[in-house]
């Protein structure tokens, strides 16, 4: 008798966005809760690994669960005290990460709306298949 074997591909599905924008990102949060499809929150920063253990190297980091549309946006500084963290999108500030229900999104109205809000000069899609760093890391 053939044994049977389950295989099951880990969901690496989601939409990214880099935004530009002269705000602090605690303050770009403010602004894209404006929306009503939107309610971030602080969570934990996402940390670099380092060797020097004095080193603390950190970038903001803002989530929100929409539990109607099963969709997770996360919100992270892409520059953050003269660092960057993805160094292929340094044009972007900020990237906004898009994960879940995507067939209950539609990426080009939501950066249409984006466009509107005050504190975001620039919202742009992202391929992240293109992006030769390794951003599965931040996600």
């Amino acid at each position: 008798m053939k044994k049977l074997q389950l295989e099951v591909e880990e969901d690496t599905d989601f939409l990214l966005f880099g935004l530009v924008s002269g705000y602090k990102a605690s303050k770009l949060a403010f602004f894209l809760n404006q929306l009503p499809v939107l309610d971030f929150h602080r969570v934990t920063d996402l940390s670099l690994p380092d060797f020097n253990p004095k080193a603390d190297i950190s970038f903001s980091k803002f989530s929100f669960h929409d539990e109607e549309n099963h969709l997770d946006f996360s919100l992270v500084a892409n520059k953050e005290f003269g660092l960057i963290l993805i160094n292929d999108l340094k044009q972007f500030d900020y990237l906004l990460i898009v994960r879940g229900g995507l067939e209950f999104f539609d990426p080009k109205q939501f950066a249409s709306e984006c466009m509107k809000l005050q504190g975001v000069q620039l919202i742009a899609p992202i391929d992240h298949e293109k992006v030769k760093s390794k951003i599965s890391w931040i996600i």
